[in-house]
């Protein structure tokens, strides 16, 4: 893994985000990794400028295979409306992008579409999810937050498993959906065994 520091912020690029980068880029003959890419930055752009306006620059960056994930500094806390907006930034800029190209470019706009409806599932580990904990602290304990957001992760995640398997058996090849939804419950029970 490759590290270094630039503005006080640590970045650690493991070497197979760029090789799955470049593997998915020369796969695909249609474009539509290339648009998920820039969809994707421009999202990650969202969230980061929203930490910035409210002044909470990350302690780390780090991009891997599964993707990016920031770190922000244990001495700076947020209050809870501030990280709703950082939670809320990167799919807000999706479904700006997707509105502004909408009649010039409908790939990239779909794509832009979905990534912000899937980023606003009420899930751990999503932007939803975290903007719901976020409001929920506001009115209830953290460890009650928690547990409401586990109940409506559980709720949401296991119907989206069964669509994806059910997406895989019917279409015999398309595993996306049902792969994702089973990262997202891994994620949430790795999550909650600590």
């Amino acid at each position: 893994m490759l590290e270094w520091r630039w503005g006080g912020i640590t970045f650690r690029l493991s070497l197979w985000f760029p090789a799955s980068i470049i593997v998915m880029l020369s796969l695909d003959r249609s474009g539509l990794t290339a648009l998920c890419l820039l969809a994707s930055i421009a999202h990650e752009t969202g969230h980061f400028l929203t930490m910035l306006l409210f002044q909470d620059a990350p302690s780390c960056i780090t991009l891997g295979c599964f993707g990016m994930r920031v770190e922000r500094r244990p001495t700076q806390r947020l209050s809870y409306p501030a990280l709703c907006a950082v939670s809320l930034s990167g799919p807000f800029v999706n479904a700006l992008c997707c509105a502004l190209l909408w009649h010039a470019a409908q790939n990239a706009a779909l794509i832009h579409g979905v990534l912000a409806v899937f980023h606003l599932l009420p899930v751990m580990s999503l932007d939803g999810g975290e903007a719901i904990y976020a409001v929920l602290c506001c009115r209830l304990s953290e460890e009650c937050a928690d547990r409401v957001l586990l109940i409506c992760s559980v709720v949401v995640l296991c119907p989206l498993t069964a669509l994806g398997f059910w997406l895989l058996l019917a279409s015999g090849y398309n595993f996306t959906l049902l792969a994702v939804s089973i990262y997202l419950l891994l994620r949430m029970f790795l999550r909650e065994g600590h």
